[in-house]
Parts: structure tokens; C-alpha cells; sequence
């Protein structure tokens, strides 16, 4: 079974947060070197971009995850490949004529042609 968008949004924050920990460590740190501590001393100011960064990498990866990772069938492209078997000049697998989006709108136009 498939995750829901709700558990995919939840993978992708959490992914997008540990990448946002990172970044945040490294560039603030990178700032307060550079810059000094300001007003709130080392921690605290590399603690603040750390969180930001986590939170701006969390929200934005939630929201790819779910976009990008569409409910798509499982589908043999070896299969429906019309170039099964051939070769190309230099000796390796040809691609597909057809890209692998039309394919799958074809399939699925199979699917409802033997359903009705």
C-alpha cells in the first residue's frame, strides 16, 4: 500500500528539516565567523539561522514530496518498450520511440476500453 500525501508531506519535512539543520550549521557557522556574534552571542544567532533554514527546507521539501510523488502504476517499461530487444550503432539498448508518459496514458486508455 501506497503512503498518503499526509505521510509523504511528513517523510519530505523531515528529510527537508535534517538537510535544513545542515545547512543552517554550516552557513551560520560560516557567519559568525565571518561577521562576529552580534547582540545575542555565537549560540544563540547560529541556533536562530539553523531553525530558519530547517523550517524554509522543511515546509518547502513537505510540499515537493507530495507533488512529486504521484500514485503511478506499476508498469514493466521493458514491456510496453517497442524497441524490445534492438540495438543501437554503438551496441546498447535503444530508447523509446514513445516517451513513458504517453505509454502510460495509453495503458491506462487500455484499462478502461477492458473495463467497460
Amino acid at each position: 500500500m501506497e503512503p498518503s500525501r499526509w505521510e509523504r508531506a511528513k517523510y519530505g519535512a523531515a528529510m527537508g528539516g535534517a538537510v535544513g539543520l545542515c545547512i543552517g550549521l554550516v552557513f551560520g557557522g560560516l557567519s559568525a565567523m565571518r561577521n562576529g556574534p552580534g547582540r545575542n552571542g555565537y549560540v544563540n544567532n547560529l541556533a536562530q539561522t539553523m531553525m530558519s533554514s530547517t523550517a524554509m527546507f522543511a515546509f518547502f521539501m513537505a510540499i515537493g514530496s507530495v507533488i512529486r510523488t504521484e500514485e503511478a502504476l506499476a508498469i514493466d517499461y521493458a514491456e510496453l518498450d517497442q524497441n524490445k530487444g534492438r540495438k543501437n550503432l554503438w551496441g546498447s539498448a535503444m530508447r523509446f520511440k514513445t516517451p513513458p508518459v504517453v505509454i502510460l496514458q495509453q495503458h491506462k486508455q487500455q484499462q478502461q476500453e477492458q473495463k467497460e
